[in-house]
């Protein structure tokens, strides 16, 4: 049994991945991948993973969580999806880290499937813009509080990534940034569903219509539809080409800086998010989907 944890990270997703697999579940079904509904599992294996930590587990622990939450009986693959896994979005940053308690929550993960092949999938985004988004979304303020503590230039995906192959060294992660994603879209769903290479998934242009015009939107859907790309690279090439031409500028507005930050501030940031991704892939186990 092979099992897909999508992670998020947090204001990477919006639930576009798991909603675009979930649309074409007949068609994932036929080559043995089920992707059952989020309300089925996110509270449940969240506090499952709590409650079993200490206990002792086994492949009948395994085969009855997956009996409560997969109607089909012969799956070969399974696709979760859940980015409070690893934290709640209050908690991505604390203790001068981000997701400082990552690796314990994939510790538990691996204890409840301890005869699955365990597979984990994260989009990594540059802190300069997630943390502004993070800090928008938090209506207590305890992040921005948290933030103004500490340099979140010390913030590292990297770090991150390390402690997590330290604690799970058996589970491989398949990282991507958040920024390439609209180059990157259909092999993401690919890579995190493991459907096979030829099959063209319903719905896979839907993620782009916040980006663009309805009618710029159709003309996409109807490129693609008479002008199947032979490979990825073809696909990311003509997505580029699309996007640069036709995303509306009010579509990528970048959320309010936290207070205190300035453009230098970005800048910094930046620039050590760059060299972070570098370091996030150069760690064993770690494999980066890049345009």
């Amino acid at each position: 049994m092979e099992i897909a944890f999508h992670l998020g990270a947090h204001c990477t997703d919006r639930d576009a991945l798991v909603q675009c697999l979930m649309r074409n579940r007949a068609t994932l079904l036929e080559q043995g991948i089920a992707v059952p509904g989020p309300g089925r599992y996110r509270q449940q294996l969240r506090q499952i993973a709590f409650d079993m930590r200490e206990r002792e587990t086994s492949a009948e622990t395994q085969e009855i969580l997956l009996d409560g939450i997969l109607d089909e009986d012969e799956v070969d693959r399974v696709v979760f999806s859940s980015e409070n896994l690893l934290a709640m979005p209050p908690w991505v940053v604390n203790d001068g880290q981000l997701y400082h308690a990552a690796a314990d929550r994939a510790a538990m993960i691996r204890h409840l499937f301890p005869e699955a092949r365990l597979e984990f999938f994260l989009a990594i985004r540059n802190p300069a813009t997630l943390l502004p988004a993070l800090a928008a979304g938090d209506s207590s303020g305890a992040l921005a509080r948290r933030l103004a503590e500490g340099d979140p230039g010390l913030l590292r995906w990297s770090d991150m990534l390390a402690r997590v192959t330290e604690a799970v060294p058996d589970v491989p992660i398949t990282i991507w940034c958040d920024e390439d994603t609209p180059l990157l879209w259909p092999e993401i769903l690919r890579a995190v569903s493991g459907h096979a290479p030829d099959t063209v998934l319903e719905g896979w242009l839907a993620w782009y219509w916040d980006l663009v015009t309805p009618r710029t939107h159709a003309a996409m859907r109807r490129w693609f539809d008479r002008n199947p790309p032979a490979d990825d690279a073809a696909r990311r090439k003509m997505l580029g080409v699309l996007l640069s031409r036709f995303v509306k500028e009010d579509a990528v507005a970048p959320d309010p800086l936290i207070p205190g930050w300035t453009g230098d501030t970005i800048e910094r940031l930046t620039e050590i998010y760059e060299a972070d991704i570098d370091l996030a892939a150069s760690i064993p186990g770690v494999t980066l989907l890049e345009p």
